[in-house]
């Protein structure tokens, strides 16, 4: 089959979805299709390469980062109507999901969604739920999901969700799948400690890290809160932050406010081949889970054999079972408690991370991309049968 992956994200804008249709891409190749991805450029100018197409754009005032097209008319959109996809799998809801409609109404592809965010938290945050705001998500919700003939969520938290509610019958739990043979790199010892003293990090020290979009949603302020509770327990011990986004000054700042500049490590943004060494790095993976879905940065960890610490969550199911590759915490005190066990105990880290690298398994690329692929045929097939 003919098939066009379409997202707003790309190799310019890296984040969980980008690492998620990446996957799906070498996946579904593996089994044989062709397979073209279209996205938004990083400026005013659409270029292509190799199969993957970027469509000229401009910066979004409504969310910091992202980018709008309008260019439906681009000589690359209108290639890929050329092409004739089967099949136009669309993982974003802003522009680029109107150029894959406009491709699709050309073509009469097989159209289907994926909703990786948890839209009514960031739209609304702890109200969304109010009739007034969840009426609201479901309206918006029917208009952006409505002309899919299947949506798929990453786990069961999403079924709930408010934006997909007239889409209910159409939903397909699918878990995003990760390349776990890029994670699984391992330094030597003295790799990892030479790695670790060129971040600044002294010898026998206990290493939190986050890998992350940093973003407001993230809550990663409310992670330094707790670090701040771990120092003074526990001196040997520093906080690793990799990545960059636009809430990156303000956590800065509030790392100088509470006193623990000198025990967080900032990174910036890190090449996608390099991420790997970040994991290694660390002890523990923390992080707060409320506006995840199913996390890539989570599966990320467990290839990469870390215990993780994470607030317990609905998008854990499946991902992290309490006191065997990690813990779910419930409040700060409960986080303090649990990283300080991990800290102290080399052999429960040990052990969980082993967990951790066996239930990563369970999220492979090729296991990621059968389901998808079995989606795909069977809504082909049914389109067929509506023909006839």
């Amino acid at each position: 089959m003919n098939i066009l992956l379409a997202t707003d994200c790309n190799l310019y804008n890296v984040s969980g979805v980008t690492t998620s249709v990446l996957a799906l891409s070498a996946g579904l190749r593996r089994l044989g299709h062709e397979v073209r991805t279209l996205s938004l450029s990083d400026r005013n100018s659409s270029f292509r390469k190799g199969d993957d197409y970027y469509i000229r754009s401009y910066p979004a005032l409504y969310y910091p980062g992202m980018r709008i097209s309008f260019a439906k008319n681009d000589p690359l959109v209108l290639s890929l109507e050329a092409w004739k996809p089967d099949v136009i799998h669309v993982h974003t809801e802003g522009s680029a999901y109107s150029l894959a409609l406009e491709i699709k109404k050309h073509t009469g592809a097989v159209l289907i969604k994926t909703c990786h965010a948890f839209y009514d938290l960031y739209a609304f945050g702890k109200f969304f739920s109010l009739p007034m705001l969840k009426a609201v998500s479901v309206y918006v919700g029917g208009r952006l999901y409505g002309p899919a003939v299947k949506v798929i969520v990453p786990s069961a938290k999403a079924l709930d969700f408010p934006i997909l509610t007239k889409v209910r019958d159409r939903l397909v739990v699918i878990p995003n799948g990760v390349d776990t043979g890029k994670y699984k790199n391992r330094f030597t010892d003295s790799e990892r400690s030479e790695f670790r003293r060129a971040l600044g990090i002294p010898e026998d020290t206990g290493v939190l890290v986050t890998v992350s979009r940093l973003s407001i949603e993230k809550q990663i302020d409310k992670l330094l809160l707790f670090f701040t509770a771990i120092l003074r327990r526990r001196e040997n011990v520093r906080f690793l932050i990799v990545g960059d986004g636009p809430y990156k000054k303000r956590l800065e700042r509030l790392a100088d406010k509470l006193g623990i500049r000198d025990c967080v490590i900032f990174t910036g943004r890190i090449a996608p081949e390099e991420v790997w060494r970040y994991f290694a790095a660390g002890d523990i993976y923390a992080a707060v889970a409320r506006s995840e879905v199913h996390s890539m940065s989570y599966l990320e960890a467990m290839c990469a054999g870390l215990p993780l610490l994470c607030s317990a969550d609905r998008c854990l199911e499946g991902v992290l079972e309490h006191g065997v590759n990690g813990f779910a915490w419930h409040s700060g005190r409960e986080f303090v408690s649990c990283a300080l066990k991990l800290l102290r105990d080399g052999g429960l880290r040990a052990g969980m991370g082993r967990s951790s690298a066996a239930k990563a398994e369970n999220f492979s690329v090729d296991a990621y991309a059968g389901a998808v692929n079995r989606l795909y045929k069977a809504a082909v097939e049914e389109k067929k049968k509506g023909r006839k």
